[in-house]
C-alpha cells in the first residue's frame, strides 16, 4: 500500500518518517515527499570499464555545483544526492520516482535502484544515478526539486540490519564492488 499525503503527515508527526534538514510540509505531495538536489555530485572519469563481477574501484571527480549550475550534456551520466536525508520505520520502504517535468527533457534521476529499505539506524541521503537521455543540455542547480519519495507499507517489519554497503550515506556514493 502506498501512503497518502494524510498518512505521510501523520507518520512525520509520529516520527515513523524523519526528513532532515528543516523539512517543509509544502513538500508533501498527494502520494509522497518532494526531494531536492544536493550541491555535491560525482562525475565519472572517462575511459574506464566497470566489471560488475568485482574488480577495481571506479574513479569519480567530486564537484560542488556553483551558482551557475552544472551542465549535464546529452548522454552524460553522474551520481548526485538528495538534499534531504531521511529515515523510516522498519515497516516502510521508500521508492524514488523521477518528476514528470524532468523526464520531459530526458532527465533520468535513477537508473534502476529505486528501493530504499526502512532499516537504517540513522537518517541518510539517497544517491541518484542521473543520466541525460534527451537532446538538450540540462542545467542542474542545488535545491531544484528533482524526485519524489513514495512510501510503501510492508506486511511485516524488516528484521535485518541496515549496515549494508551504502548505509547512512550523507552524499553521493560511488559503486562499491
Amino acid at each position: 500500500m502506498i501512503l497518502s499525503e494524510a498518512t505521510i503527515a501523520k507518520y512525520l508527526d509520529q516520527g515513523k518518517i524523519v526528513v532532515l534538514p528543516g523539512f517543509e510540509r509544502s513538500n508533501i505531495r498527494p502520494t509522497g515527499v518532494r526531494l531536492h538536489l544536493a550541491e555535491d555530485i560525482l562525475v565519472p572519469a572517462p575511459g574506464q570499464t566497470a566489471d560488475l563481477a568485482g574488480g577495481r574501484d571506479l574513479k569519480f571527480e567530486p564537484i560542488k555545483i556553483g551558482a551557475d549550475g552544472y551542465r549535464l550534456r546529452p548522454g552524460q551520466f553522474i551520481l548526485a544526492a538528495t538534499h534531504e536525508s531521511f529515515q523510516m520505520s522498519r515497516d516502510l520502504v521508500g521508492s524514488i520516482e523521477g518528476r514528470s517535468t524532468c523526464a520531459r527533457v530526458g532527465l533520468v534521476v535513477h537508473c534502476t535502484s529505486s528501493t530504499i529499505d526502512g532499516n537504517y539506524e540513522a537518517p541518510a541521503r539517497v544517491t541518484l544515478e542521473m543520466a541525460n537521455l534527451g537532446p538538450f543540455d540540462i542545467v542542474l542547480r542545488p535545491g531544484t526539486p528533482i524526485a519524489l519519495l513514495t512510501f510503501i507499507k510492508l506486511s511485516e517489519p524488516i528484521v535485518s540490519s541496515g549496515a549494508a554497503k551504502y548505509g547512512s550515506q550523507q552524499s553521493a556514493a560511488a559503486p562499491k564492488f
